[in-house]
């Protein structure tokens, strides 16, 4: 049964920047493909979440990474031929490390070719006064689960609530949807617990809800502070919006796919 659309896809190739709208990905059991590859590291940060985010310093999230081989990172190239494997088939061939190289803009308009360069983390110390690092990982960095689901009508929702516009970008998803059931804005947190096919070949199972911090807070243009949809998620929606998925069967998701219940 159809339930719903993948209406956008966005990846984050550094935790805690900018994200990307991108047309396809492949997703693994590890996320999306170029999701979160980068996190900085803070030597004073909480041993259970070590990572300098907007969290720590709002304009961050301002800051545009890209990576310099785009379109190698969207989809393996035999990941075609590895469908026709034992199900749920071989994992494909990722492209090496350095086509993995990310550069990075700052919210101030400096440009650095690559995020691997000491002056980038050295001019980022002398701003935050923290001790930084960067970390790179093609297996991605989660806070929980590696894919997560929002949907345009949760958005719209809260909006309503508030009494104002909410950018869906806030929830810094990997797939916005569009569900089909027009009376449950919500309707991603009845999925909990059940698996879903997204295209034709990836399936993932809702996980559980999703608990939010300060970043939704701020807005993905201007970093400016907005406490008070966080408190509103508090005190009517148990502090979650969007829920968690962990993939069951890797494969190509498309823009505008199909969603269906398994």
């Amino acid at each position: 049964m159809q339930i719903g659309t993948i209406e956008s896809i966005w990846r984050y190739p550094v935790k805690g920047m900018r994200g990307e709208e991108i047309p396809h990905t492949y997703t693994a059991f590890t996320g999306l493909m170029g999701d979160r590859i980068y996190g900085v590291v803070a030597a004073d940060g909480d041993p259970g979440h070590p990572w300098h985010t907007a969290r720590n310093q709002e304009e961050f999230l301002l800051y545009k990474p890209s990576y310099k081989t785009s379109e190698a990172l969207l989809l393996p190239e035999n990941l075609d031929a590895t469908y026709s494997e034992w199900a749920p088939g071989i994992d494909p061939l990722y492209p090496d490390a350095d086509a993995f190289k990310v550069s990075v803009v700052t919210a101030d308009g400096v440009t650095y070719d690559d995020i691997e360069d000491p002056a980038f983390i050295a001019d980022l110390e002398k701003l935050t006064g923290r001790s930084l690092r960067i970390h790179t990982t093609q297996r991605g960095i989660f806070d929980a689960r590696p894919v997560s689901i929002f949907s345009l009508s949760a958005a719209a929702k809260l909006g309503e609530e508030l009494g104002m516009d909410i950018d869906k970008r806030r929830f810094r998803a990997n797939f916005y949807v569009a569900w089909d059931n027009q009376d449950d804005p919500f309707y991603e947190n009845t999925l909990v617990g059940k698996t879903i096919k997204i295209g034709e070949w990836l399936e993932v199972m809702i996980v559980d809800r999703d608990p939010r911090c300060e970043m939704i807070t701020l807005d993905p243009d201007t970093a400016d502070d907005t406490p008070k949809i966080l408190q509103h998620l508090a005190r009517k929606h148990s502090g979650d919006a969007g829920v968690f998925a962990a993939v069951i069967q890797r494969g190509r998701v498309n823009k505008g796919d199909p969603i269906f219940l398994k």
